[in-house]
């Protein structure tokens, strides 16, 4: 491959590392965000978790990115999820 195919890779690779950055960052800001809902849930007496509420939040990411989605989506719930108490 030639130094010039190369670069525009290399810019496009770096481009991607840099929306992964962001990606991991708002999981982050996700899961903290979800921490706090889960404890003001148990708090107030309820129940950890929003069945209904998760179940619209995989169908969301399925009408967008397809089965993957789903999948993605029930993979960013369980980070969410995190430990109880």
């Amino acid at each position: 491959m030639s130094g010039e195919a190369t670069e525009p890779i290399a810019a496009w690779r770096a481009g991607i590392d840099a929306l992964d950055e962001r990606i991991i960052a708002l999981l982050e800001e996700r899961m903290a965000l979800s921490r706090q809902i889960q404890q003001s849930r148990m708090r107030d007496g309820g129940s950890r978790l929003a069945a209904g509420r998760e179940r619209r939040i995989v169908q969301r990411y399925a009408d967008r990115l397809g089965d993957d989605g789903a999948r993605l989506a029930a993979l960013v719930l369980t980070m969410s999820r995190g430990a109880a108490g």
